[in-house]
């Protein structure tokens, strides 16, 4: 067998540029995780939790709430630490990327929405972006897990299912007009 027989076609080569960022991400994510598990961010300073609410920023105040809860930290950095080992490992790239993006989209919402420093809002939407980049990569695998090799209702039991999922939303819609209509007693 010659080399390019033994050679994936090109099209199945994984870009240059996905290692790099997949290894770049993973050392970042190394790095925030750790810093919240060993309780370096989502703390809050003694003098920050003795101001009134009303006189926090919004990073003060976000940093505030998230610091709250030191399990809740103590969860976010372990989901950065299990994706970011996902991440270093070619074959479980995509699991990790597809495991940290909603995390990472969250994360940039809030960096963005309640005015976080600059430096992490970059660095959260770089992240962000190179799990965009790893899960298109790989959509095809992702999609085919998600959707073409998942099992329908069965047909003789088809128009049950589709009764009952309409039910549903008429109900949490119903729920949702009566909650409307009565703080505004019409």
């Amino acid at each position: 067998m010659n080399r390019s027989e033994s050679m994936p076609p090109s099209s199945d080569r994984y870009a240059k540029h996905l290692e790099w960022l997949r290894y770049l991400s993973a050392f970042l994510l190394l790095l925030y995780g750790s810093s919240k598990i060993i309780g370096r961010q989502l703390s809050v300073s003694p003098d920050l939790a003795l101001r009134p609410v009303g006189s926090l920023t919004g990073y003060q105040l976000t940093w505030y709430y998230y610091g709250y809860s030191h399990v809740y930290a103590i969860l976010l950095g372990s989901i950065q630490l299990a994706g970011a080992g996902l991440l270093l490992f070619r074959k479980t790239a995509l699991l990790g990327a597809a495991l940290l993006l909603p995390v990472m989209t969250n994360i940039v919402m809030i960096n963005v929405f309640f005015f976080i420093a600059w430096g992490a809002t970059c660095t959260s939407t770089f992240i962000l972006a190179a799990m965009f980049a790893i899960v298109w990569r790989g959509r095809r695998a992702l999609y085919a897990a998600l959707w073409t090799n998942q099992a329908g209702e069965p047909p003789e039991l088809r128009k049950r299912h589709r009764i009952i999922a309409a039910a549903i939303v008429l109900a949490v819609i119903v729920v949702l007009a009566v909650d409307i209509l009565g703080r505004h007693k019409i």
